[in-house]
């Protein structure tokens, strides 16, 4: 056997690590439910977390990062034990519905490099299983999965080769726990009569075309199916409410039990424990009497009579004494439409990037670290970086592996330190983001710029947006990222310890208090930003409104359409790749309203959920990260993640122009923070002229009532016919923003009538064709 592993090892040095692909990139299915590539060879790197469990010949499965594969033969399952690092190159082929390597068919080579490696359990729901994207990504197949609080049906023991239905909270799995033979320390245990959780790699065992039902679970040893009764903390576990002295943990688990923090300034958490004796499975502490500006470590526990759960370790900065810093300031490269603003909170549209970013950089004085994807035709931005660097400003720049562009280039000639993104790796460092004067003592003049821009003369023609922040505890966090790639923490990389990629760990804190936002941050692909953004999905109560360059994930889009489902009907979307073969596009069109991106390219990556309901913690994601395979897995990204209203008002404002350049015409609602937002002291009935006017084709009306009642707005010809109904319906206190669509109507003068309880206004608007 060993003589066995040298030759396949011997041969496999031939090979270039750059063929290695992501398992998920053999998970795509076509609209049959088989994977695109099957019948051809493949290598992949993955942890071995099933070998010989479910017979000599298996399938075995092994899982990356990305996803799990299932192998099959005794060529591999033989030679392969749990927790192995293993490379393998073989054919990929399709078994009732499970992807799966031949390790019996030509081609198959197998490299055994380390042992003692493993992978924790991901869970899932069997609303999720169910729900697969079996046509696109089959996204949980052949991972070890773990679902929660399951009851399986039977009584009596356990038989071999037998299947047996399982429920949880979410759905019922026909057949979906698979009990094999082979697993003896399973077969003829007493198969248990309260809800347990259950440990295994997901499989499937489908007859025929498209191979979307009939996934299992098959667990591999009697320890698989766990039934201990502690409480078992839920992710995710977040710090929020924070200010200058205070933080609050909040987190759930799948049973009763107590709530208690640990926290400290390392992390041994040594500083004290909050212990709250209330049994539940909501759990709500608050940690209070810290030090302002300081960094804080922190894990959940909770405790039953069966014993203690507890999370990961995580990180929080409480908010700083100093008022001068904590602004966010938002930027649009295209205009946006200000009809939508709450007064005095308009968005900056129209801005030139390039001399907005030189203004910054001009303003340095220590250090300027920045991360790009591209850096082209910027000559400007160039030469203002060599000015920074020859008064003397610490100057570095991590780059992506690409041939080396024009603006680039100046740096380079100039002396300027930079490393390039790790060749070998799948992906790209896709960041465009510069952390300005974070590496002196002085705190108030910390920025960071980051967004979805690349600095190019030609994404300058594209629609992108720019979030500027004045925060020394965010640029700490995002100079830790930049310095993982770096390899060190000096003016000059260490190419041996630079870590890009799946290679990068979770290293940095993530919930922040900026100006009195709660902000996290997260960055790719160490930190599981897609299950973030799904987080914010959930927590919506009224609206959800995106534009993103390419949508492909199918778990950001079942999130979705939960939401849709249990009554969030609100929910439109642009996206510029709508023809992508993965786009989610087309399910997204079966429920919200969803438009392809109209003129110049549209390279967003926001969201913006709940922006018009102050009372249901209004959320805007923003950064670098598409929402697609590719981001979550492979790329190096940051994201943003910000709780406030005001920002989410600014980006609704942006999405609202290109909602109705897209098409697009509907109902916005100013959201209501304070009457003083107003410069009143109450609300009045109020019917505000029309913008445009003239118009051609769309155009906005807004109205003000002073109290939640039955509104009518309607619009007439000169003649007194109604020619369009916009609005009947309760309208709440405040502001609404409806627009007018008048592309089937002639050129004229109309006139447009609010009618409320207690009050009527009309007014005249033009439209001229």
């Amino acid at each position: 056997m060993i003589y066995l592993k040298l030759f396949f090892l011997f041969i496999f040095t031939s090979i270039s690590f750059s063929q290695i692909v992501p398992i998920s990139e053999m998970r795509l299915n076509d609209a049959n439910g088989v994977p695109v590539g099957v019948n051809q060879i493949f290598t992949i790197e993955g942890v071995v977390t099933s070998s010989n469990q479910l017979g000599v010949a298996g399938p075995a499965t092994i899982q990356d990062l990305t996803g799990g594969m299932a192998i099959y033969g005794s060529p591999f399952v033989s030679l392969v034990n749990i927790g192995d690092s293993v490379t393998v190159t073989a054919l990929l082929t399709n078994y009732n519905g499970l992807a799966e390597l031949s390790a019996t068919a030509s081609g198959f080579m197998l490299v055994n490099r380390s042992s003692g490696n493993y992978f924790d359990t991901t869970i899932v729901t069997i609303s999720q299983i169910v729900n697969q994207q079996w046509n696109g990504l089959e996204e949980f197949e052949s991972r070890l999965i773990r679902i929660n609080n399951v009851t399986i049906s039977g009584t009596g023991s356990f038989s071999g080769n037998t299947n047996y239905n399982i429920s949880d909270a979410t759905g019922t799995l026909l057949q979906g726990l698979r009990i094999d033979t082979d697993v003896t320390t399973i077969v003829g245990s007493a198969i248990p009569t309260s809800p347990v959780d259950l440990i295994g790699v997901l499989g499937q065992h489908d007859y025929t075309a498209p191979f979307s039902t009939d996934y299992q679970i098959l667990p591999r040893f009697v320890l698989d199916i766990i039934d201990d009764g502690s409480p078992l903390i839920l992710n995710p576990v977040f710090a929020a409410g924070i200010d200058t002295s205070s933080f609050t943990v909040y987190f759930n688990t799948a049973r009763n039990g107590n709530s208690q923090v640990k926290y400290g300034l390392t992390s041994a958490l040594e500083l004290d424990s909050v212990v709250i004796n209330d049994d539940t499975t909501n759990h709500v502490v608050p940690v209070i009497g810290l030090q302002a500006g300081t960094l804080y470590y922190f894990k959940a526990y909770s405790t039953n009579l069966e014993g203690t759960s507890f999370s990961t370790l995580q990180s929080v900065s409480t908010a700083s004494t100093d008022t001068s810093i904590g602004k966010i300031n938002i930027y649009f490269n295209f205009s946006v439409d200000t009809t939508a603003a709450i007064p005095g909170n308009n968005a900056i549209g129209n801005v030139n990037f390039e001399q907005k970013l030189i203004e910054r950089i001009n303003a340095a004085n220590y250090s300027i670290d920045l991360a790009l994807y591209s850096f082209s035709d910027k000559p400007n931005i160039a030469n203002a970086l060599v000015v920074a660097q020859n008064r003397d400003v610490k100057i570095r720049v991590v780059y992506q592996n690409r041939l080396i562009q024009n603006s680039m280039q100046t740096l380079i000639d100039a002396g300027i330190p930079y490393i390039q993104r790790n060749a070998s790796l799948y992906g790209i460092m896709h960041n465009k983001f510069f952390i300005f004067d974070a590496r002196d003592s002085h705190q108030s003049n910390d920025w960071v710029w980051t967004g979805s821009w690349n600095v190019t003369a030609l994404e300058s023609t594209w629609k992108n947006n720019i979030v500027e922040v004045n925060d020394p505890t965010l640029a700490y966090a995002y100079t830790i990222e930049f310095q993982e790639m770096w390899g060190d923490t000096s003016d000059i990389p260490n190419i041996s310890l630079a870590k890009f990629g799946s290679l990068k760990s979770d290293n940095t804190q993530h919930f922040f208090n900026i100006g009195g936002r709660d902000v996290q941050l997260y960055f790719s692909p160490s930190d599981g930003t897609n299950s973030k953004i799904i987080n914010a999905v959930n927590t919506t109560n009224k609206n959800i409104y995106f534009a993103q360059y390419t949508f492909t994930r199918s778990d950001i889009e079942y999130a979705i359409h939960q939401k849709f489902n249990s009554g969030v009907s609100d929910i439109r979307g642009i996206i510029e790749e709508d023809t992508d073969p993965y786009t989610q596009y087309n399910n997204l069109a079966l429920y919200a309203e969803m438009y392809p991106a109209n003129g110049n390219t549209q390279h967003h990556k926001y969201a913006i959920f709940d922006a018009t309901e102050f009372s249901s913690d209004p959320i805007t994601i923003a950064g670098s990260h598409n929402w697609s395979n590719a981001a979550e897995e492979n790329n190096d990204e940051n994201t943003l993640v910000i709780h406030d209203i005001y920002i989410a008002n600014q980006f609704m404002q942006e999405f609202k122009k290109r909602y109705n350049e897209a098409g697009g015409t509907g109902i916005f609602v100013i959201p209501v923070t304070d009457v003083e937002d107003y410069g009143i002291t109450e609300f009045n009935y109020s019917l505000h002229q029309n913008y445009p006017n003239p118009f051609n084709p769309v155009t906005t009306i807004r109205f003000e009532v002073p109290y939640s009642q039955k509104v009518e707005l309607k619009v007439f010809d000169i003649l007194g016919r109604e020619v369009r109904e916009l609005y009947n319906d309760i309208a709440p206190a405040g502001v609404i923003a409806i627009d007018f669509k008048a592309d089937d109507l002639a050129s004229g003068v109309y006139i447009y009538r609010l009618k409320a309880e207690n009050f009527i206004d009309t007014k005249k608007l033009l439209l001229l064709k």
